[in-house]
């Protein structure tokens, strides 16, 4: 058996706001949150794209896409959907400018989803998009999953190399997790 998604939000341990200062992104942008959970990244990320972009906040499980809907307020800006990000969803190719992925990539991997959501966030992402994936860090005795199944940094560059990507930048999003920022080889 694979690793199960925990469909759980991680509200208590990322910092929405500290994370949006370290993504490239701006008014006007398009972002996609895969595995949004409850949104409270999303929501974050409204703010930042402005009445001119888009959210697409995307999470497999419905019960989590209807909490984001009942936090979305007046909000024009965010659009949730549910669908499996490693199959085709039904969004256009290269529209978006940012996918965003929080606590996720270290499941896909474990199931070995990796070639089908690659191929996704390559036909969704714009000639100059990037990818920013947020994963706990490898340290013992910390929130997260399994250590088995943590990915170091040096890990998932590796994987993104494989799959045609250039990593653009490793930062550290807080005292659990790091970020990569990596953009499609053309």
């Amino acid at each position: 058996m694979g690793h199960v998604h925990a469909g759980k939000s991680t509200r208590d341990l990322i910092d929405a706001e500290d994370l949006m200062k370290l993504l490239p992104l701006g008014s006007g942008d398009t972002f996609l949150d895969a595995g949004c959970g409850d949104g409270f990244i999303s929501i974050e990320a409204s703010g930042v794209v402005g009445d001119g972009g888009m959210v697409i906040a995307v999470d497999i499980y419905p019960e989590s896409v209807e909490k984001l809907k009942a936090r979305i307020g007046d909000r024009t800006n965010i659009t949730p959907l549910v669908a499996d990000i490693t199959r085709k969803m039904p969004i256009d190719d290269s529209t978006v400018d940012l996918y965003f992925m929080a606590n996720v990539f270290h499941g896909t991997v474990a199931n070995d989803e990796v070639e089908p959501l690659m191929a996704e966030i390559r036909r969704l992402l714009r000639g100059d998009g990037k990818l920013a994936i947020v994963d706990f860090k490898r340290i013992p005795d910390t929130p997260g999953p399994p250590m088995d199944i943590r990915l170091s940094e040096d890990r998932v560059r590796e994987i993104l190399e494989e799959h045609g990507f250039n990593v653009r930048d490793v930062l550290d999003a807080g005292p659990y997790h790091y970020m990569i920022i990596a953009s499609p080889v053309p």
